[in-house]
Formats: structure tokens, sequence, C-alpha cells
């Protein structure tokens, strides 16, 4: 055999064998290196977070109904309706989870509350989700808020908005949470991760 074909077999058995010991190295851990990098909260120069844009491309985590305990819900809770809400996590901060069994500084959970509809053919007496209400956004930054984590309410088409006082959401989040002040107990594809100590 020429030594120029002996010469490429070995490149390409030795790439080969590189190749699968990097796929045994960590087998279901996302590949960080070529991950794009955490969508991160943005603000404004007095402090006000943006409305995140991009959302609905973040992970899916969980919808609910009759979950939200905002405003928004108690306001539609007097007239009869209820409300959905789906819940958002940036795909980084749900990779980090899954890897490490806690959020990174950084994560950002948006709260997409929408009113609830039914009886509307083909649906029987199903509910289903209709228009946008409110939108909600938790963020975790331990050097910007004393409690790691701040709650903002973006009403339905606000821009921006401060962060809420301590004697809402982050209460009843601090009281219920099933780690680091989120509700991952209603979250299903999260419910079986061991958590960080």
């Amino acid at each position: 055999m020429p030594k120029l074909m002996q010469g490429l077999i070995l490149v390409f058995a030795g790439g080969a064998i590189a190749l699968a010991f990097t796929l045994r190295a960590a087998p279901g851990l996302p590949a960080a290196a070529h991950q794009a990098p955490l969508t991160e909260p943005v603000f404004s120069k007095d402090g006000q977070l943006q409305r995140p844009g991009n959302y609905r491309n973040w992970r899916f985590v969980t919808s609910g109904l009759g979950m939200s305990y905002g405003p928004t819900a108690k306001a539609a809770a007097l007239t009869g309706k209820i409300m959905f809400d789906n819940v958002f996590v940036q795909p980084q901060a749900y990779d980090a989870f899954l890897r490490d069994g806690a959020w990174p500084e950084g994560t950002m959970f948006v709260l997409e509350i929408r009113s609830s509809d039914s009886q509307r053919p083909p649906s029987n007496k199903g509910y289903f989700q209709s228009d946008v209400r409110a939108l909600e956004v938790s963020v975790k930054d331990s050097a910007r808020f004393k409690g790691r984590w701040a709650y903002f309410d973006f009403g339905k088409e606000a821009t921006s908005t401060s962060a809420q006082p301590q004697s809402s959401c982050f209460e009843c989040h601090e009281q219920h949470t099933a780690v680091d002040m989120t509700f991952v107990q209603f979250y299903p594809t999260l419910q079986q991760v061991k958590y960080a100590q």
C-alpha cells in the first residue's frame, strides 16, 4: 500500500477515535462551547427592565389554567374569567439547570398570561387560549437585587418597567419555592432534576 494512502488511513482513524471519545465524555449534556450565549436581561440607566422581545423562541416550560395570582388574573377572576399562563425561560438557562440543578445568573422567566375561551367549534366545551393580557418577568441578578431575584409586571403593552416591591411576587416565591425562588414543582420536564444544595 502506498505510504500516502497509509498516512491518510491513520489520520482518518485517529480523527474517528478522537470524535468517539469526545461524544462519550459527557453524554446528554449541552455542548456549552457551541451554544449561543445566554440572552441577558436589558436594563435602562434608571434600572427599568426592557420587555423581552423574543421569548417565544425560548424553552417552553409549562402552561397552567388559573395558576396566576397577579393583578391581571385577579381582575379577570372578578368577571368569572380564568387566565391561562405560559412559562418560558432562555434555552441556555434551561440546559444549565438540567446539568447543574441551579439557575445561572441572568436567568429570565417570562410568564405570558392569556385569556381563556370555550365553546368555539370544533372545541366542543373545551377551553383554549386567546389574546395576551399581560406579561410578567422574573430575573436572577445577585449583583443588582438584594434578594437575588426581582419580579416585573409589563401589563399588556409596556415596553419597560420597574421591579415590583418585595411584598408582592417575591414573598410568594420565597414561601412556596421548590428551588431557588422558582416553582419547579409545576414544571413537568424539570421535576426529576437533582437540585444543587
